[in-house]
């Protein structure tokens, strides 16, 4: 990272593409210079499924940017979230018979395991690697205890790893335009972050996004990112209940959910029953508003219950109900809001509509604080090799 210059961070969405552009001053602190968000349909679940018009959208947009700062990029940090992410947690241990824990102790440890796991998930590349927890004579330490006397010491790490074929065609696309991947960065890291950042959050936390087919829970222990699990469901649901229920169509639920605010209508009265306009294939019918809320209510605690409160998987890491809740469907955000705010299952901390721009560069201001300044709890940083100026040139020029 050079000081006081043009830092380039890319932030790969669904539908979405965020150019982020910053220099970092001597305190480690950032000036942001550029930021674009704009829409693309190369993008979905976190993966490209459209190389060239990915491709296309990176090269025009970066080649705008490099003209109005006058500063040509060979490097760029990228931010990705995608569906099914391989997250183990594991745990490695020293006998250390009155000695002290060394450097090389804990490097033993980690390379060690670091080679099994990549030995046995060969189809996998390793993003993120995290020191979640450390112990000396079964005291939990905050820090590593480098020079600590002990009989026994043990280490907690978390890997996250991620399908090589989906970081292939990430850097196929990257390739296109002349960029090295200098880094990749998981969405859900970046976003924890930002939260022990902004929002001055405990060090115990769990994010949860929900998405119209998708649901994925993140969990935050000592600031140390531990898990993450995917569900291949969210509003759709939802959606699919409230047509049966209510003999609607799924273009007519999803037509009406767009427009209605349940809050204002249940709060103040206004409308008992569906209006009549929302019924252009179906038959008309007295459909309460009571009812929708109900059922939205009951799908949304049952999704929690699934995903967090009855979760085997996050048995063990969960010691704290602070949750954060973002909600990746604007069209649904301001009813599932009114639900999650009134919910008796669990409380929520903040309820994020990602679709508002603050809330959309979290990862990206997330990870301007990673790059910055570090991450303690990150056991190490993994890079790619950098391509030479002169080579990142020839491959724009011939690309």
């Amino acid at each position: 990272m050079q000081l006081n210059e043009p830092y380039l961070i890319i932030d790969l969405n669904d539908n979405k593409i965020i150019f982020f552009v910053v220099s970092f001053t001597e305190k480690k602190e950032f000036k942001i210079l550029k930021k674009i968000i704009l829409d693309t349909t190369g993008i979905q679940k976190g993966r490209v499924i459209n190389i060239e018009n990915v491709s296309q959208l990176l090269k025009k947009t970066i080649t705008s940017i490099e003209d109005d700062l006058n500063y040509f990029f060979s490097n760029a940090v990228i931010i990705i979230n995608p569906n099914q992410i391989n997250c183990l947690n594991v745990s490695g241990y020293k006998k250390l018979n009155g000695s002290q824990v060394s450097n090389d102790d804990i490097a033993y440890i980690l390379n060690d395991i670091k080679k099994i796991i990549l030995e046995s998930e060969s189809k996998d590349f390793l993003v993120h690697l995290f020191n979640s927890n450390f112990s000396l004579d079964s005291d939990n330490l905050e820090n590593l205890p480098i020079g600590l006397f002990g009989e026994f010491y043990n280490q907690n790490m978390t890997f996250f790893l991620v399908n090589k074929n989906i970081l292939k065609n990430i850097k196929t696309v990257f390739n296109s335009c002349g960029i090295n991947i200098e880094k990749i960065i998981l969405k859900p890291f970046v976003e924890g972050i930002y939260l022990l950042s902004n929002h001055q959050s405990d060090k115990n936390f769990t994010i949860l996004r929900l998405e119209k087919n998708r649901i994925n829970i993140s969990l935050f222990k000592n600031k140390s990112y531990v898990f993450t699990e995917d569900f291949n469901f969210g509003f759709n649901l939802i959606i699919k209940d409230i047509s049966k229920l209510c003999s609607l169509k799924i273009e007519e639920v999803e037509n009406f959910m767009k427009e209605i605010e349940l809050k204002n209508i249940i709060e103040n009265e206004n409308e008992f029953y569906l209006e009549k306009k929302f019924f252009y294939i179906s038959p008309y019918r007295k459909v309460k508003y009571q009812l929708i809320l109900d059922i939205i209510a009951a799908r949304i605690e049952e999704l929690f219950e699934i995903c967090y409160k009855k979760n085997i998987n996050i048995k063990s890491l969960k010691n704290s109900n602070i949750i954060y809740v973002y909600v990746d469907s604007p069209e649904y955000y301001k009813s599932i809001q009114y639900v999650l705010e009134n919910s008796r299952l669990v409380s929520f901390k903040y309820i994020f509509n990602s679709n508002s721009e603050q809330n959309l560069l979290a990862a990206v201001n997330g990870a301007c604080e990673l790059i910055g300044k570090g991450w303690d709890k990150e056991a190490i940083p993994l890079t790619t090799k950098k391509k030479s100026l002169i080579a990142g040139l020839f491959s724009k020029l011939f690309s």
